[in-house]
């Protein structure tokens, strides 16, 4: 089995997932991917990726080059808190990937301030954008839903699902279905 890498264009993908079947976790994957290709990640968040989690995606990578990974605390009034994100992104040399992770709230609909600044944030970047949230529940036979996925000016959307309670799991991406494996490293195929 071999780790999965997915193809980056410099698009938004909005990434809905199920609670605790490692959306987060995919983040720092495709963060190492980036990192291992050159590039630098700005990471947004409520809260700091866990740090066992964090140490065991990040294991192959050097010291040096894991420096070329930054954490911002995205907390406060969204519109200065994405803005000052932004700010840091167009600073720093070589930002090739900007996560949100835990952006909006667990449920519910996403506050308009959110999609706005998220939007502005999306139409401003030259660089991939990778949007985490928790999902909602399908009224149909889809897996689960997008929360905001008509508001949210994303070029892509997947959905993470964990169908049994082992450690599969399902990429959707756009139509099309990856079967994935969580292990320790990572999501490997």
């Amino acid at each position: 089995m071999t780790i999965w890498k997915p193809s980056l264009d410099d698009s938004s993908i909005h990434l809905a997932v199920e609670g605790s079947c490692g959306g987060t976790t995919l983040g720092l994957q495709i963060a190492r991917q980036v990192i291992e290709d050159g590039g630098r990640v700005l990471w947004a968040a409520p809260e700091l990726p866990d740090g066992v989690r964090f140490s065991q995606i990040f294991s192959e990578i050097s010291l040096t080059a894991s420096s070329r990974f930054h954490a911002m605390n995205l907390v406060g009034n969204v519109d200065q808190a994405i803005g000052s994100l932004l700010k840091s992104a167009k600073i720093l040399p070589g930002v090739t990937l900007v996560v949100l992770d835990d952006y909006c709230p667990d449920s519910g609909t996403i506050p308009s301030d959110v999609i706005k600044a998220v939007n502005k944030l999306i139409s401003d970047t030259s660089w991939t954008t990778l949007l985490i949230s928790k999902g909602g529940t399908s009224m149909d036979s889809s897996p689960l839903v997008a929360r905001g996925k008509n508001k949210l000016n994303a070029d892509k959307v997947w959905l993470l699902t964990r169908p049994e309670s082992d450690s599969k799991r399902i990429l959707w991406m756009d139509e099309n279905e990856l079967k994935l494996r969580l292990k320790e490293e990572g999501f490997v195929v």
